[in-house]
């Protein structure tokens, strides 16, 4: 039961009443036996920096950012650590007393899951998608030493996610470069490890990006959730997936060890995820 004592914590995007995130985070409160309690906060895009000065000034303790925020909530924050600097976007907020500091548990959870994939130095790994999850996973595949080509629709946001991902690059490695979005079919069938950061496969969203393609040997990430056509369609042809509710629970997993200090029972969320998509469904 929440009480005048309880610890508030939530989910920031739009929409957001999809998002699995507060069962796997209350979950884990419940299992520390912290009072502490997560809520989905539905924010428009023209009222997030009002809703953050909002659930700072009311005492929320922290918050994840989804799509479409997390660049904005990166430059809402009063500072940020060194993965949301480099990705220009904070998906994981915890309060300071100033105000939020910025973090991207997305960035960092997303370089252990390809790292576990077996994408290693050298691997040429396709982005699509310019926005702030997309950041995330092109500086996840420069972490791990993959070279990086980006694709999106918007030609100029993908320019723009290469220059501002160029500094995270190693010493000689060759520096990100776009892609034309024509390019779709031949790219994604040549490279290594495949990313989608796009909000296509999400409930409302567009459900398939048309002409993509896979073969064996290919490590496939979707950072969308659920049974989408990314996902399909990778299994089918014989790619390694990692799928997006992997995702969801290792940087949830983070995000709750920056808050509380404490271990995340990963277990715990996965078996909370799961329920919660079953309830939903039913």
């Amino acid at each position: 039961m929440i009480g005048g004592r309880t610890a508030l914590y939530g989910i920031v995007g739009w929409p957001v009443g999809h998002s699995l995130s507060p069962a796997i985070q209350n979950a884990a409160f419940a299992l520390h036996q912290l009072d502490a309690a997560y809520v989905a906060l539905p924010v428009e895009p023209a009222a997030l920096e009002a809703a953050l000065r909002g659930a700072h000034a009311l005492g929320f303790q922290g918050l994840n950012v989804t799509i479409p925020h997390k660049q904005a909530a990166a430059a809402a924050c009063e500072s940020l650590d060194p993965v949301a600097t480099a990705c220009g976007a904070a998906n994981t907020l915890r309060r300071t007393q100033a105000g939020w500091e910025g973090f991207n548990t997305d960035a960092t959870a997303l370089a252990q899951l390809l790292d576990g994939a077996g994408v290693r130095a050298g691997a040429a790994a396709l982005l699509i998608g310019a926005g702030g999850a997309a950041r995330a996973g092109g500086w996840a595949a420069l972490k791990v030493g993959a070279s990086l080509r980006v694709t999106a629709r918007r030609p100029e946001q993908a320019e723009a996610l290469c220059a501002a991902l160029a500094p995270a690059v190693g010493p000689g490695g060759p520096r990100p470069e776009v892609l034309a979005w024509e390019s779709l079919a031949v790219a994604s069938r040549a490279a290594d490890v495949v990313v989608n950061g796009t909000s296509v496969g999400m409930s409302g969203q567009p459900a398939a990006f048309g002409e993509l393609g896979f073969r064996p040997g290919q490590v496939a990430l979707d950072m969308v959730y659920g049974d989408t056509a990314f996902t399909r369609d990778a299994t089918a042809a014989g790619a390694k997936v990692v799928r997006g509710e992997e995702l969801l629970v290792r940087q949830g997993a983070l995000a709750f060890s920056l808050w509380t200090g404490r271990p995340a029972p990963e277990a715990v969320m996965v078996a909370a995820m799961h329920a919660a998509r079953e309830a939903s469904q039913r």
